[in-house]
């Protein structure tokens, strides 16, 4: 499992950490729905794990540099197409990401970034954090980076994302925040980073 893992998602980081590596058996027709509208053109399963960006979301983008992003995580998962994997009990979405790739802040580092801001110092202090504080840290250094790659602004990156993209920031238990599909990342239903640095932050 560790060989076909490793060889389906190239560059994955901390390859050798792992512990644990399950593939998720998923019907080909299945159709992610529900959660929000995700999937409203009824795709099957089996035509989006080889097309993650569906050809309606493609028509929509406006910068080729974006579109770009789009065909690159489509022409990864064109022929084999994406297979969904728990790694140490957590999801896996690293086949399905979309640049840019983030590193996020490891607990010492996290807790730096909220003492440096009154409200969250505060939370902190009193094992109060909760998760929109920690989503605002990973979510911008996301928005940034990816404002800088398109060269457009943090506020229409924040637009490409949700908007032309279809797409939600994602904290990989990789130790890295990028964006996936938001039709997969509904309908995997996962905890992942936010989760466990709250439970360490308000312990």
């Amino acid at each position: 499992m560790y060989k076909q893992f490793s060889l389906l998602n190239e560059g994955y980081p901390n390859l050798s950490g792992i512990q644990q590596i399950e593939q998720c058996i998923v019907d080909n027709n299945d159709i992610p729905q529900g959660y929000g509208g995700i999937n409203k053109e009824k795709y099957t399963f089996g035509e989006l794990r080889r097309k993650p960006i569906i050809n309606e979301i493609l028509r929509k983008i406006s910068l080729q540099k974006v579109r770009t992003l789009a065909e690159e995580c489509n022409i990864r998962n064109t022929e084999q197409g994406f297979i969904m994997f728990k790694i140490d009990g957590e999801y896996c979405f690293w086949g399905l990401r979309l640049a840019p790739i983030v590193k996020v802040p490891n607990v010492n580092e996290l807790r730096l970034l909220l003492e440096a801001e009154t409200k969250t110092a505060e939370a902190l202090r009193n094992k109060q954090i909760t998760a929109g504080m920690i989503r605002k840290i990973t979510y911008s250094l996301l928005k940034e980076e990816l404002a800088s790659m398109c060269e457009i602004s943090y506020n229409e990156a924040e637009h490409v994302i949700g908007n032309e993209l279809d797409c939600a920031p994602h904290e990989d238990p990789c130790g890295y925040i990028f964006m996936v599909p938001n039709w997969a990342h509904k309908w995997f239903k996962h905890d992942g980073y936010v989760c466990k640095m709250l439970r360490i932050l308000n312990q």
